[in-house]
């Protein structure tokens, strides 16, 4: 402030430098649980926190060498399979698809580690399906049975349903607080420093809501927002709800080792708290589909949970895996992540050649965007919805997971209640803005969110601000940037609105 300046000013330059001063130190706090455990997306991803990149032999699979004609007519899938199946047996390599249209009249599955499926670019080299699942279900004379909404897809990369018992190694027997790294395993023989684990935990079916995982996911300040038994009945008894992973830092004696991350719920004894490791006969490790098209032929829409199975991409039972550059189109599901631990998608279309909805007034071009379920730090990014699905970013029984740095047309983040935890949707242009929280889900299994979900940065193209959601869309959550702010804001106590708090820096945290 310039000497001789009135009184007024230098005391209004003061007070604007000290809120300034405020202002960063809030940006610069952690973001923290009642409990005390300092939210972290950072783990999210292939990278896994620690900036791996994945392995990638150099043996090359060309799918022509294998029969394929790549000529739009021909159906294609032996040949592709085959070559996936051949790099697979020797350890892994790149199976390449040149430029042109492959034909694909049923599934193909990458059921091995180190296996890249690679097209020549996703302008370049496109995988035609002229019909949907239940259509060559049909015609092999296999039963409707009706479940092709979310089950299977026409590329897919996937393990075992569950870790086995050759994975096994020990029980946790004693309780740990949220924000601990510490496990008090029954036996610690076959652990070792620096080695991969997977925590396996699972609610208590019967027993008091408190002593659950479901009643501290969903432990909530506000009374006026609370999830009692009934509003958690469909969520209690759900096995292996928790699969967190992380490397052990030390084995400390034959009961005790620590973590490379904290734990964000703790464990309890009667969680079934039980510690496997990775084995890749079981989980599927740095394979990846990449630089393609996948485009479905057009087909309208059918009603929601009905549909025929225009399924393009499912990784299921995965672990540092990913879908890089790449289009889905005229899809019911584009991309769901399933049963999985860092993987990422990033890079991916969801489009339509002509509009495809059911009801023409609803504009939904099918089921599922892009989908996280019984998964933990999946990454997706630079994505683009161009169209409306009933569910575009969609998440379910899922934590420390990301959407980030994406766009649509219409987009809603749906949190799709069975405790989806501690996600972060950052720095995403939502289009139109139309329906951005709408969430579906059954009553019965929670909240749209459970705890500490995070809004940062989000907007629409017409620059409107977003309403914020009532406060029973979920507890502890937090939102930075432009909301229009509700009346009643103050009951939705154990909430954090800002305007500018750690706008766009969340996920590197």
């Amino acid at each position: 402030m310039i000497k001789g300046s009135p009184t007024w000013a230098r005391r209004l330059a003061a007070c604007l430098l000290v809120l300034g001063i405020f202002m960063v130190a809030i940006c610069q706090a952690e973001l923290k649980t009642n409990e005390g455990f300092s939210l972290d997306w950072s783990y999210a991803g292939v990278g896994a926190g620690e900036g791996r990149t994945a392995y990638r032999p150099s043996r090359r699979c060309n799918i022509q060498d294998y029969g394929a004609a790549m000529d739009g007519k021909s159906n294609d899938q032996d040949a592709i399979q085959a070559a996936i199946d051949d790099c697979g047996r020797s350890g892994g390599g790149v199976v390449k698809m040149p430029s042109g249209t492959v034909r694909l009249e049923g599934k193909v599955r990458i059921g091995y580690s180190n296996v890249v499926l690679k097209g020549a670019g996703k302008d370049r080299t496109t995988v035609y399906i002229p019909h949907s699942l239940k259509y060559y279900d049909l015609a092999a004379g296999k039963d409707d049975d009706g479940k092709y909404s979310k089950s299977n897809a026409f590329l897919e990369i996937r393990g075992t349903r569950e870790p086995s018992d050759s994975e096994f190694l020990g029980t946790v027997i004693l309780a740990s607080p949220p924000g601990s790294n510490e496990l008090y395993m029954d036996d610690t023989m076959g652990i070792f420093p620096g080695q991969w684990i997977i925590l396996m935990m699972s609610d208590p079916k019967y027993g008091p809501l408190e002593g659950s995982i479901v009643g501290r996911m969903y432990s909530n300040p506000d009374p006026n927002a609370q999830c009692n038994e009934s509003c958690l009945q469909g969520l209690r008894g759900t096995k292996n709800m928790i699969r967190f992973m992380s490397r052990v830092e030390s084995v400390v004696d034959e009961n005790l080792i620590t973590l490379t991350r904290k734990l964000p719920l703790g464990v309890e004894p009667n969680w079934r708290p039980r510690v496997y490791s990775i084995l890749d006969d079981d989980r599927i490790q740095d394979s990846g589909i990449e630089d393609l098209t996948v485009e479905f032929g057009w087909k309208r829409a059918k009603e929601h949970l009905n549909e025929d199975g225009h399924n393009g991409v499912i990784l299921q039972e995965t672990i540092f895996c990913w879908v890089k550059n790449v289009a889905v189109i005229n899809a019911d599901l584009n991309i769901l992540v399933r049963r999985s631990n860092f993987v990422t998608v990033t890079g991916v279309d969801a489009r339509i050649t002509k509009d495809r909805s059911y009801r023409r007034r609803t504009n939904r071009q099918g089921h599922i965007a892009f989908a996280i379920h019984d998964s933990s730090d999946i990454e997706v990014s630079d994505f683009n919805v161009e169209e409306k699905w009933y569910h575009d970013l969609s998440t379910r029984n899922s934590q420390l997971s990301v959407f980030r740095q994406g766009r649509g047309k219409d987009v809603n983040m749906d949190l799709h209640r069975f405790a989806p935890y501690m996600i972060l949707y950052e720095d995403i242009d939502l289009g139109k803005g139309g329906r951005p929280f709408t969430s579906g889900g059954k009553p019965a299994s929670g909240l749209p969110s459970a705890g500490y979900s995070t809004f940062s940065n989000i907007r629409t193209s017409t620059g409107e601000s977003i309403a914020l959601p009532g406060c029973k869309y979920g507890p502890n959550l937090n939102f930075f940037g432009e909301f229009k702010r509700r009346k009643n804001l103050r009951r939705c106590k154990g909430w954090t609105v800002s305007d500018s708090i750690n706008r766009g820096a969340l996920y590197g945290n």
